[in-house]
């Protein structure tokens, strides 16, 4: 034991300079035998997912790449025929669209003044103005001219009570209706047959049948004044004709079935531009 002991420690630095370059030499060797196994590997490496491709399917595999490669690299298809408004210049729509928009204008201001002119010629067969400011429609006359003011006395239609006066801010009792309502006009108590006489100059505009107050004649007065008078019967004026003041146009009739409890009487009313007013503010 003492020799071994003793060779090892006089040849102990070139034993363990032996065993390093041993050492050495197998790591290289190690090394440069999993670097070409591993490409040698990655070369043979085989995907077993992939189909196994034959030789035509490899050359039909490659025009179809060659294709896909020239449809790339085209330039996008120019619009030469048929193509849309979009597709043309700008200025050229704009200028297509705005002869659209003239002609459909020309077209509307066409209409207006055909329609226009319809109009004017429907008024002129049947009204006319003479030059006195009368107005004829149809062949009769329906304004003369008269200006009343307001300011001017009106007269008495008929003589007698006033059995509901007028009353547009409160209600009044009508008996027969049994019920509180308005009044427009006055109703002026009078004997059936009794004359009935114009309270101001003016030209009758109408002579009608009403439910609720019978016979109706009314009168313009002018200036947008105008005198209704109602439960009449036996009218002996016309529309269109003048009358003067005091004039007799009618008779006092039956009252309508509105008015039975009140008993015979006259309907009188007077409005402005077609607002009631106070006859009693008028007659003095």
């Amino acid at each position: 034991m003492n020799k071994i002991a003793d060779f090892f420690r006089s040849k102990g630095f070139y034993i363990a300079l032996g065993v390093g370059i041993f050492t050495l030499i197998s790591l290289i060797v190690a090394y440069s035998y999993r670097s070409n196994k591993k490409e040698l590997t990655g070369k043979q490496a085989i995907d077993l997912n992939q189909p196994i491709l034959s030789d035509a399917d490899e050359d039909i595999k490659d025009d179809t790449d060659n294709k896909e490669t020239v449809v790339t690299n085209a330039e996008p298809k120019k619009e030469v025929a048929g193509e849309t408004d979009a597709a043309k210049p700008a200025d050229v729509v704009t200028e297509k669209k705005d002869e659209k928009k003239e002609q459909a204008k020309d077209e509307t201001d066409n209409n207006t003044l055909a329609n226009n002119d319809k109009d004017v010629a429907d008024v002129d067969e049947v009204v006319d103005v003479t030059s006195d400011g009368t107005i004829v429609a149809d062949g009769v006359t329906l304004n003369a001219g008269f200006s009343y003011d307001g300011e001017q006395t009106l007269a008495w239609p008929v003589i007698g009570n006033v059995i509901l006066p007028f009353s547009m801010e409160t209600t009044v009792y009508y008996q027969t209706l049994d019920a509180y309502r308005c009044n427009r006009g006055m109703l002026i108590e009078g004997e059936e047959g009794e004359n009935v006489l114009s309270a101001y100059e003016g030209v009758v505009t109408a002579v009608e049948d009403t439910k609720e107050f019978g016979t109706v004649v009314k009168i313009d007065m002018g200036n947008g004044y105008e005198a209704t008078y109602g439960q009449l019967m036996n009218v002996c004026v016309s529309v269109g004709d003048t009358v003067s003041l005091g004039q007799n146009i009618a008779e006092i009739g039956p009252v309508s079935s509105y008015y039975t409890k009140e008993g015979t009487h006259l309907y009188f009313e007077i409005t402005k531009d077609g607002v009631p007013v106070n006859p009693m503010t008028l007659i003095r």
